[in-house]
């Protein structure tokens, strides 16, 4: 009974510790420069991410557009052989 009763009132104690701390942090500002560093990590991320799907779309495009080229050549080549 004494380590039940011991531990709720060692957690109750490092509860309002932490609560202490984290109220003081907060009127301090450390929390809005840790939200405007995450923001800008966010932002970042979604724009390089944007520019990774978009690049993979463009080399997709060249693809496809080199294979429509070359299928078109050879096309070309095998109507050029069949008319002579």
């Amino acid at each position: 009974m004494k380590k039940i009763v011991l531990g709720t009132a060692l957690g109750a104690t490092v509860g309002i510790a932490l609560a202490c701390l984290a109220k003081a942090a907060y009127e301090r500002g450390y929390f809005d420069s840790v939200s405007d560093s995450m923001h800008n990590f966010a932002f970042k991320t979604k724009k390089k991410f944007k520019n990774a799907v978009d690049t993979g779309k463009n080399e997709i495009e060249y693809l496809q557009d080199k294979a429509e080229y070359e299928i078109g050549k050879h096309k070309r080549k095998r109507a050029g052989v069949a008319s002579e």
